[in-house]
């Protein structure tokens, strides 16, 4: 690849980056930092809800606008912008309601990122080398986000970190003003008649990953809080294990691709399922190696989960909506989020958190079921 199409993949990969890079500091670390200030489980579950409430109404129609406008790269600026200004002003706010609303406005900007990245870079470099080029700029990010915040709430505080993804998003949206993603192809049936092809295999792949978040995201929503208050591992040991997870993404996801040709449908089931593994052992943990493991098992199942997942769904889908097909995965994932974090943080309260964790286990064991009501669909299986 010339020096051209390597800037041009960079730049189709940065808006991904920028949104783990979001997730890895803020999503992980705000919880943190809001347990310190005396917030009980229902507030701290709660931001996650306001926040997958308002991604979750944004990207869908991020990309069915992408598609519609074909114009990807305002959209893109704008929603950047706002995330810089969000982060930007969170760390001086501690009233529970505005924070949580602040979070949700940044949901909203937030929402550009991954429907845009994983559009123009399916259509740049094909379906597969697309989806692996997302996943890999998106652990990048969140391993970046993850390790630095820890050093940053150790040494200067938490405030950097959210000044520190306010610089990530300013940079996306300097980048996007500057350079146009490329539209989707055009000569069609027209994005109504395409919606309208949408096969049913498309909301089985998303059925999985949406009742597997609805376990996995109490979890996630205090990860941060297991490791570092529950488990006892120091901040910077939080920063270092909650990196290791997306590091591992990004590392198998070349592996996974390869692999994919055939087997999409059975790697996707057994990602999902896989990630009973990881709680499982968060629940036995006793220490930074035993939360190490943990976190290289997730990062091999999420790996393998959000590939399949979205090839599948892009390659089911027609091409017309490559935007909008390129937002489904990601509103079912925060379909999950909404529905698992508007009750977690109750239960975690009455009954604690390891009870939750128990109950995910046997959620996320279930989820993997789900796709393999595929088999019954060649198309499915041979992608």
């Amino acid at each position: 690849m010339d020096r051209g199409g390597v800037l041009r993949v960079a730049a189709a990969a940065l808006p991904a980056f920028a949104y783990f890079y979001n997730v890895g500091s803020i999503g992980f670390w705000l919880p943190l930092h809001v347990r310190e200030l005396g917030w009980p489980y229902t507030y701290i579950t709660l931001i996650a809800t306001w926040y997958f409430t308002a991604v979750t109404l944004a990207t869908p129609l991020v990309g069915l606008l992408s598609d519609l406008t074909r114009r990807p790269g305002y959209i893109l600026a704008g929603g950047m912008a706002v995330v810089a200004a969000t982060s930007v002003a969170m760390p001086h706010v501690e009233n529970p309601p505005l924070l949580m609303a602040l979070r949700a406005l940044q949901g909203l900007g937030l929402a550009v990122g991954l429907p845009i990245a994983l559009g123009s870079l399916s259509l740049i470099q094909g379906v597969r080398r697309g989806v692996a080029s997302t996943v890999i700029a998106s652990g990048l990010g969140m391993s970046g986000g993850a390790f630095l915040s820890g050093l940053m709430v150790e040494y200067l505080g938490f405030p950097a970190l959210f000044y520190a993804a306010a610089v990530t998003a300013a940079l996306s949206t300097l980048v996007a003003l500057g350079w146009r993603p490329p539209p989707p192809p055009a000569g069609g049936p027209g994005l109504l008649a395409a919606l309208r092809r949408m096969p049913w295999e498309v909301f089985v792949v998303m059925a999985g990953i949406a009742v597997r978040n609805t376990f996995a995201s109490g979890v996630f929503s205090v990860v941060s809080i297991i490791f570092n208050k529950i488990v006892g591992i120091s901040y910077t040991a939080t920063g270092v294990v909650l990196a290791i997870n997306p590091a591992v993404q990004a590392s198998v996801t070349t592996v996974f691709e390869r692999l994919m040709r055939g087997r999409a449908l059975l790697l996707y089931s057994t990602g999902l399922s896989g990630t009973a593994l990881a709680f499982y052992l968060y629940l036995t943990a006793g220490s930074a190696l035993d939360l190490a493991a943990a976190q290289i098992a997730l990062g091999a199942f999420y790996g393998a989960t959000v590939v399949s997942g979205n090839t599948m769904i892009i390659a089911l889908a027609p091409s017309e909506i490559r935007y909008t097909a390129s937002s489904l995965y990601t509103f079912a994932f925060n379909i999950g989020w909404i529905l698992g974090t508007s009750i977690a943080g109750k239960v975690m309260d009455a009954a604690g958190v390891e009870a939750w964790i128990k109950l995910a286990i046997a959620g996320t064991l279930v989820s993997g079921l789900i796709p393999l009501t595929l088999l019954a669909s060649p198309r499915a299986r041979r992608i």
